[in-house]
């Protein structure tokens, strides 16, 4: 295929320019796939863990509300919880090799933990399980930020993993090959050029 190109020397040195800087942009893409790659499988690691914790903690929780939802009802329920506080979440953001990453941290765990329920007949399931609830609501909410940030990794890891493959299999070797194209060219220029001087030199040496 016919490369639409001027094949200059000022054009060499743009695509000389332009392929040098691609390929640092590469080298750069690379370093921080690998990271991003390190602390995805790093953190899917801590949500296994979270998640084998959690399934010794939680499901007994829920076991219980069940069991008193069904023998209770959802108004009585609702009475004998209503006046306990809400999680107040408390969100932030850090920066992970530039994601953008959201945690969030109850900011009145203490009052949550601390809030009790009246122990009255028939009512201990909801206890139980509410108090249980409260014990590992700080875990909970990092299980849920852990499986956000993994998320957001994985997005970044794909578009970045589609800029890598771009530079390397597109981009670079298409720059590479102006390149090559226009030094031949260049190459061929000289040589044709030489040859006329040497013919010139013949003709002006035979007329003396």
């Amino acid at each position: 295929m016919k490369l639409k190109v001027n094949p200059t020397r000022q054009e060499l040195l743009k695509i000389k320019k332009r392929l040098n800087t691609a390929k640092s942009g590469h080298a750069l893409l690379k370093e921080k796939l690998d990271g991003l790659m390190q602390e995805f499988l790093a953190d899917i690691r801590n949500l296994k863990l979270a998640r084998e914790d959690l399934d010794q903690k939680i499901p007994a929780a829920l076991f219980d509300f069940f069991f008193a939802y069904n023998k209770m009802g959802e108004r009585k329920i609702t009475g004998l919880v209503s006046h306990l506080p809400k999680a107040d979440i408390d969100l932030s953001f850090f920066n992970v090799m530039g994601v953008k990453i959201r945690k969030g941290e109850v900011k009145n765990l203490k009052e949550v933990e601390d809030s009790k329920i009246s122990l009255l007949s028939g009512d201990n399931f909801i206890y139980r399980s509410k108090k249980e609830i409260s014990k590992n609501i700080n875990d909970i909410l990092n299980y849920a930020n852990l499986t956000m940030k993994i998320r957001l990794l994985a997005e970044e890891i794909e578009k970045t993993r589609r800029r890598v493959n771009s530079l390397e299999h597109v981009y670079i070797p298409e720059m590479e090959r102006i390149k090559k194209y226009i030094s031949q060219k260049l190459e061929e220029r000289e040589r044709f050029d030489r040859t006329v001087i040497l013919k010139l030199k013949e003709v002006m040496d035979s007329k003396k």
